[in-house]
Order: structure tokens, then sequence, then C-alpha cells
């Protein structure tokens, strides 16, 4: 059996609760990792820049379908971000970071990469289906447009269908936050299988809510500076992201 198999066969244990702190940790780490590999850093986060600007294009052109095309973005940053977890975790052992062994690596993982990819596709998909009962649309439909959700918010909407939409969008964010917090790491790291990564996630969220919640506030506050600037910073800020989310797993589940 290979090493990676028995790596992958290994208990789950995570640390005991960290630090408020650590989260500013994390991020400091992403910086300082950003720095010691700029090239293969700039690579992800031109390719994520790129990708939020032509699903913006997308939906102007087919605005019925914004909501789908903004669900797919989440997943191809997730993928993005497993390149990045890969380029650091080459930095950790010494050698040099190579996106082409990069993808060799991602490649042999693929089989739960993709099945963790395909329950993120489920999720959004329910999203998407949860969403259409607003407007009644039919199976099958297009989902609502960008415009048509934005205009919930303007006044005209019912206060109830208001809070039905912010309610099930903000129980969708939690739970893709807490069954991937430190999932793809583990999966690119260990080939752990994606039940098994769901379940160590979820676990370290509970363990670490505090330092968690203040996590997923740094995640949403960087990521909203990135939006305003049309996602030029993202160039940047993607993966130092994606980097502290590498540090934020090895701080929180033991590697060892």
């Amino acid at each position: 059996m290979s090493a990676e198999a028995l790596n992958a066969r290994k208990p789950l244990a995570g640390r005991p609760r960290v630090d408020l702190s650590e989260p500013l940790d994390w991020l400091a780490a992403g910086f300082g990792t950003f720095r010691a590999a700029p090239g293969a850093s700039l690579f992800y986060g031109v390719l994520f820049s790129l990708a939020c600007l032509a699903v913006l294009g997308l939906a102007r052109e087919l605005p019925g379908f914004a909501v789908a095309f903004l669900s797919g973005l989440l997943l191809v940053g997730q993928l993005l971000a497993a390149g990045l977890y890969t380029a650091a975790r080459q930095l950790e052992r010494g050698r040099p970071v190579s996106i082409a062994a990069g993808v060799g690596l991602l490649l042999r993982r693929r089989v739960h990469l993709g099945l963790f990819a395909a329950l993120l596709a489920l999720i959004m998909l329910a999203w998407l289906r949860l969403s259409a009962l607003l407007y009644g649309l039919p199976a099958g439909a297009a989902a609502p447009s960008m415009e048509s959700y934005l205009g919930l918010f303007h006044g005209g909407g019912d206060p109830w269908v208001v809070l039905y939409f912010t309610g099930i969008g903000f129980l969708l964010a939690v739970t893709v936050f807490v069954i991937s917090a430190v999932a793809i790491p583990l999966i690119v790291d260990r080939d752990a299988g994606p039940l098994a990564a769901v379940r160590a996630s979820a676990r370290v969220v509970a363990r670490n809510l505090p330092a968690m919640t203040i996590w997923a506030a740094f995640i949403v506050a960087l990521t909203g500076i990135g939006i305003l600037t049309f996602f030029a910073a993202m160039v940047v800020l993607f993966p130092v992201l994606g980097y502290a989310t590498w540090h934020s797993y090895r701080g929180l589940v033991d590697a060892g």
C-alpha cells in the first residue's frame, strides 16, 4: 500500500481549540506564502479574476442564468484554490513550486476531488431550485434573473419572501463553509475521502466556532474588497486567501 494511502487512513485528529487571534496568523502566513511563490500565486489569481469577469459578462448577456453562473464560479474557485494548496504543500516540503507537478497531484486526487465537487454542485442546484420557488418557475426552467433577486430588496418585495430568500441563502453559505473549511486541503494533502473530509471539516468548525466565525468574516470582507475593485484585487487576494486556508488546515487538523 502506498504511503499516501496509509496517510489518508490516519485518524483526522483535530487540535484543541485555537485562539481567536489565529485567523490573523493564517492571513499573515498566506501573505508569506504568496511572497515565497509570486509567479504561481499570480497565475491562479489572474485565472480566478478572469473567471469572475467572464461570469459577469455572461450574466449580462444571459441574465436569466446569472445565479447559475455565480454558483458555477464557486466551483471554479474551489478547484483553482486546490492548485494553490498544492503549491503551499510543495513549499512545506522544501520543493520548488511547480504548477505542472501540482496539476499532476490533483489528477491523482481526481476521484475524491470530483466527488466533493459533485456534492457542492448538488447543494448549488438545490439552492437554484429553492430560489426558483419564489417565482413559481416550473422544473427545468431558467433560474430567476439577478434583477429579479435584487428587486426583492428594493422595497417592493413581500417581507416574508425576502426573509425566506435571505434565510435560505444564509443557510447555504453556512453549509458550504462548514463542509469545505478544510475539506479540499485535506483531500489534496492526504487523499482523504470526501465524506471523511466533510466530517473533519464540520468537526473543526464546531470545535472552534468563535475563531471560525472570525475567519469567515475575514473571507467575506476580503472577497467584498475584490468585488468592489471589479476583481482586480482578487489577483492578489484570491491566492492569499487560498494559502491562508491551507495554513488554517494545518492549524486546525493534526497533519502529522
